[in-house]
């Protein structure tokens, strides 16, 4: 509302409104993403999935979350580095640190490996249905 009020009426733009609206954009897209949703929540193409048995179910299920927790951890080594990379630069208007901006993808990433990790031990063990 500011910044519309403060270009349209004022005629004279606000910029720095522009970067806290896209830091927070970030920050609820990968924050929220691993946080608040449930993995039923994402979108997700399961047409081919619901016309599966139980048994397929498991080893999709299986495969899919060993896959996500693999990748995730294979490239978290790379993500924090970059995060430390670029905790020297400072956004443009505000100043603030880019580490800072962007620390919500390495916390999206760590939750998504925990996460992955917990589905993929429900599904390998005896009650592996309940996580399906």
């Amino acid at each position: 509302m500011l910044q519309v009020i403060s270009r349209y009426v004022f005629d004279a733009p606000v910029s720095w409104t522009i970067e806290i609206c896209s830091i927070t954009y970030i920050w609820i897209v990968f924050f929220s993403s691993v946080t608040i949703l449930k993995p039923e929540q994402h979108i997700t193409f399961d047409m081919l999935y619901s016309a599966l048995g139980p048994q397929w179910k498991w080893r999709l299920a299986t495969f899919t979350s060993a896959a996500l927790f693999s990748i995730f951890l294979i490239c978290l080594p790379g993500t924090l580095d970059y995060l430390t990379f670029v905790s020297k630069n400072k956004t443009m208007i505000l100043g603030i640190r880019l580490n800072l901006v962007y620390a919500c993808f390495g916390i999206f990433m760590i939750g998504t490996i925990i996460g992955a990790g917990f589905r993929l031990f429900f599904l390998l063990s005896p009650k592996w249905k309940s996580a399906l």
